[in-house]
């Protein structure tokens, strides 16, 4: 799936993205991330029917989100400048996937963003884009558990 990126950029600016939230603990989300996660891909294989800005939010803990984002570039939808200077407003571009992690203690920035896969691959259901995501998931505690043992 392709979008140009004024058509990506207009639905970012102009508030037009497809949003839900969702709770899910950090308990469920360690154990097994794709079965925590059912919900969130099923409002995304919904919602990722046409190429538009979606997002699902995963609020874990007070200060722990995970956000799954489609974009044409690894940076969050904060960033509409960013993404236009970084873009050509009327090339086409693939539609991926992205994680964002936003956590005090993830990094420097408080922000962790990776390339999950092509939203094409993840409507098609390929087992190596779940697989990403899940990995991921587990990883991004793993850097957050070390850091929760020195503040203890």
């Amino acid at each position: 799936m392709k979008i140009n990126s004024s058509d990506l950029l207009e639905s970012i600016t102009g508030e037009k993205i497809e949003r839900e939230t969702f709770k899910i603990t950090s308990t469920k989300l360690k154990k097994d991330p794709n079965n925590a996660l059912t919900p969130v891909f099923s409002y995304l294989q919904k919602s990722l029917k046409k190429p538009t800005a979606v997002e699902a939010t995963v609020t874990i803990k007070k200060d722990v989100l995970c956000k799954f984002q489609t974009n044409i570039i690894n940076l969050p939808y904060n960033y509409p400048n960013k993404i236009e200077q970084l873009t050509n407003a009327d090339t086409e571009y693939d539609l991926q996937l992205y994680a964002i992690f936003e956590a005090e203690d993830i990094n420097a920035s408080h922000l962790r963003i990776d390339l999950m896969g092509t939203v094409d691959d993840f409507l098609a259901g390929d087992a190596d884009v779940y697989k990403n995501i899940s990995d991921w998931m587990k990883l991004q505690f793993e850097k957050l558990e070390p850091d929760k043992t020195k503040q203890e």
